[in-house]
């Protein structure tokens, strides 16, 4: 396969992975209805820098000792379970609603808080590098060119950001921001709850690999 080919089917074959709701999305789209565009890219980004850590680990070839690691692999899933079942508690408790309301009152945001979020939401779930380690081996091979191989690390770190802020932006709008407020409260449970479910079959998944 064409080296050129074979880069661009990997960033295609990424890209359809954005058809599939999960707790990234579920992020980005609160935080850009809670708090704005800014925070909704924030949390874009840190999404972003986890897709590519994970596909530079899927490229580099740690995905088998990532896959081989067991109680260490079973400790990220563990880890990463905990937070998102700590952000959906929170969100059902309504305690991210001071964001919301600092931002409104004026009062300075960090935009960092999402960034990191965003950051941790996407690395809680290890068995990423795994699912780029899937990709690869269907559209990379030993003879693929080193600039082949970082054209497909850079082409899914653009389609990562640029969903991202596409989803920020839409979300974000004036008038979406307007029908969420209208129903904040059950929408934020119902956030919560999905991301708590997120998290739960995480640690389950990693205490059973345990």
């Amino acid at each position: 396969m064409d080296p050129l080919h074979s880069a661009l089917l990997t960033v295609g074959l990424f890209a359809l992975t954005f058809l599939s709701p999960g707790p990234n999305l579920l992020l980005i789209v609160q935080s850009s209805l809670a708090a704005g565009r800014s925070a909704g890219i924030a949390a874009g980004l840190g999404v972003a820098a986890g897709d590519g850590v994970y596909a530079a680990l899927g490229l580099l070839g740690m995905s088998a000792l990532v896959s081989a690691g067991g109680n260490a692999f079973a400790v990220v899933k563990i880890a990463g379970g905990v937070f998102l079942l700590w952000f959906g508690w929170r969100l059902l408790r309504g305690d991210e609603d001071a964001p919301a309301r600092a931002s409104q009152a004026g009062e300075r945001v960090t935009l960092m808080r999402y960034f990191w979020r965003g950051l941790v939401t996407d690395l809680a779930n290890a068995q990423t590098v795994l699912f780029f380690a899937s990709i690869f081996a269907v559209t990379l091979h030993a003879a693929t060119p080193a600039w082949a191989r970082a054209l497909a690390w850079l082409g899914i770190l653009a389609a990562s950001i640029t969903w991202r802020v596409a989803l920020s932006t839409a979300f974000s709008r004036a008038g979406v921001r307007q029908l969420y407020v209208r129903a904040r409260r059950p929408l934020e449970r119902l956030a919560g709850a999905a991301l708590g479910a997120f998290g739960a079959r995480l640690v389950y998944e990693g205490l059973a690999r345990k």
